[in-house]
């Protein structure tokens, strides 16, 4: 009988452990905010962009906690998201055929025509989209959407990409070229598109494009022990460089593209992803280091 007991125990105990089973949703808005509350009043942490699978971590009111492919986590109204049934329901263009958007943005059409009417979506660059099983006419692509909408979107804005393979680990040189495609680009905080874009949010898409998945903050790319220390004198393209008060303090990052120089989304002098000298008085003072990811 005690045996039993304890069985029991021993079994009820297990289920009480077991990890609640996961949820998925995946975006089916363009871009949309991920906020540090359950209330678009407060503070914008980072954004969510479309197809992506995100990970719900809880629901409050008209707002899903959710976690970002990069690991990171916000609130984000759920008018933004589709959940997933359960755990066997298909997930958005992880099979199947799709394509890669190579454009800084890409406009998405109802009709494959760029006059009859507005885009029914924005997808940024590296972006991943279902194709649909659908003819369509010379230079256009059609598409499926995340909300299961049809939709069309220029051959010129995308490749063929096989959903289930990862993405070409790009080189330093490469890194450089995709940061540089959004030079002018405001700055945002907590921005990840070309409509807006903060110092993390331009390594940390500069590098996805390229088949590298950073953590979403400056000072988290800094102490990632997936990226090792460089000395400022052997520095290479595509290499992150920091900034901050001290190295507990790091404020701010960029990507180093060779000749003593940088590019970053900052707000100093022009509110603007831009280039800047690393031997500048005003960066070289608060230089802290830089990191090669791996």
């Amino acid at each position: 009988m005690i045996a039993g007991l304890l069985l029991a125990a021993t079994a009820l105990g297990a289920a009480d452990s077991a990890a609640p089973p996961l949820r998925e949703a995946v975006v089916t808005a363009s871009v949309e905010n991920l906020y540090s509350a359950p209330d678009e009043a407060k503070d914008v942490v980072s954004q969510a962009t479309l197809g992506e699978v995100v990970q719900v971590l809880e629901s409050a009111a008209s707002f899903a906690r959710v976690r970002t492919p990069d690991r990171y986590s916000g609130w984000i109204p759920l008018r933004a998201i589709a959940e997933y049934r359960d755990g066997s329901e298909p997930r958005y263009a992880r099979a199947g055929k799709a394509v890669e958007v190579t454009s800084l943005v890409a406009n998405i059409y109802r009709e494959p025509s760029v006059t009859s009417a507005r885009p029914t979506a924005l997808a940024p660059l590296a972006a991943r989209l279902e194709l649909q099983d659908a003819a369509a006419p010379s230079g256009w692509v059609a598409v499926r959407l995340p909300t299961g909408e049809a939709g069309y979107i220029q051959e010129g804005d995308v490749k063929a990409v096989d959903p289930a393979a990862p993405r070409a680990r790009g080189s330093g040189d490469e890194v450089v070229a995709t940061a540089r495609r959004y030079l002018g680009t405001p700055y945002l905080w907590g921005g990840m598109t070309a409509h807006g874009i903060d110092c993390s949010g331009l390594v940390s898409r500069s590098y996805h494009a390229n088949g590298v998945e950073l953590l979403r903050d400056a000072d988290l790319q800094f102490a990632d022990p997936n990226a090792d220390p460089v000395a400022r004198e052997a520095l290479l393209p595509g290499d992150l460089v920091f900034f901050g008060r001290d190295a507990k303090s790091i404020s701010h990052v960029g990507l180093y593209v060779g000749g003593e120089r940088f590019i970053s989304a900052t707000t100093h002098q022009v509110p603007s992803v831009h280039e800047d000298r690393l031997d500048d008085p005003y960066w070289s003072a608060i230089y802290q280091g830089a990191r090669r990811p791996r």
